[in-house]
């Protein structure tokens, strides 16, 4: 591993807080856990500069301005932004307002830090609008637990973590929407894909049902229900074989027919490819 490195000025107010934390071996195994955490009011010139720290790093800004050096790309950071980022990639944030950049922060780790990180970046940027200010909520939330610590701490935080990592997600995909604002082409189209599943269905079916553009349709039905149009009829197929493996006597041949696949040994593969076991296999283990 490439040597970890850091420069920085440390130009913050004193009623700026910075909290260390060492977890333990069973955070470090099991949980999401905190390494650092903080808020910070940073005035001029204040700045970090580093590479190489198995980190990752959460800033919620809220007020004045910073900026994000990190990846080839510069960003400007205000009121209500959001960075996230991998420290073991080269960064460099620094205060640009006359005024401190106020932020609350949190360098965190855990074993599934890593997937959260590639689906936030889904979109290729590390920064993000907030739309509400749970994130600096939960943010506080943690650092009061890190500060009073006890036995129950470390499984908190852990939770608090992961519920940080969902909602940054929500907001910065834009997922907090209620049921009902769900459109009615995409229940329509969701509808008949659970309808018609034994059939061949494509992107074309849907288009004449719903009378919207193919593609229009497969962004927004993406967006509102999680996966494609094509990847939805394709786990509704796979979780009616599981019931019928499960709850019937049927062979594997008549399961794939029953689930609108023609051929069994594609079924096969497929069954195996989304539930990492064969047909045969999924049967005995029930």
């Amino acid at each position: 591993m490439e040597q970890y490195w850091e420069k920085a000025d440390y130009s913050w107010t004193d009623d700026s807080i910075r909290c260390f934390n060492t977890p333990s071996q069973r955070a470090r195994q099991l949980f999401y856990y905190v390494q650092e955490i903080g808020h910070f009011k940073a005035m001029k010139p204040y700045f970090t500069e580093r590479q190489h720290l198995k980190s990752y790093l959460l800033k919620y800004t809220f007020g004045g301005r910073g900026k994000l050096i990190y990846e080839g790309r510069e960003y400007t950071l205000e009121k209500g932004d959001v960075f996230f980022i991998d420290c073991m990639n080269y960064q460099h944030y620094s205060t640009i307002s006359d005024e401190p950049w106020e932020m609350d922060w949190i360098h965190f780790y855990g074993p599934n830090a890593d997937a959260f990180y590639g689906e936030f970046m889904k979109n290729g940027s590390n920064v993000f609008h907030a739309k509400n200010g749970r994130i600096s909520q939960i943010i506080d939330e943690i650092m009061a637990l890190v500060e009073t610590r006890n036995a129950k701490a470390e499984f908190r935080i852990s939770l608090l973590i992961h519920e940080m990592l969902n909602e940054v997600l929500i907001q910065k995909y834009d997922l907090a929407f209620e049921e009902e604002n769900i459109p009615g082409y995409i229940i329509e189209a969701k509808k008949f894909l659970e309808d018609h599943f034994k059939e061949k269905i494509t992107l074309q079916d849907l288009e004449r049902v719903c009378r919207l553009n193919k593609y229009q349709l497969s962004k927004e039905f993406t967006h509102y229900i999680g996966i494609p149009p094509i990847e939805y009829l394709i786990h509704f197929r796979i979780n009616t074989a599981k019931r019928l493996l499960r709850y019937s006597n049927k062979s594997v041949k008549e399961i794939a027919l029953d689930v609108g696949i023609e051929d069994p040994p594609y079924f096969n593969r497929l069954f195996k490819r989304k539930t990492e076991m064969t047909p045969l296999a999924y049967r005995r283990n029930g």
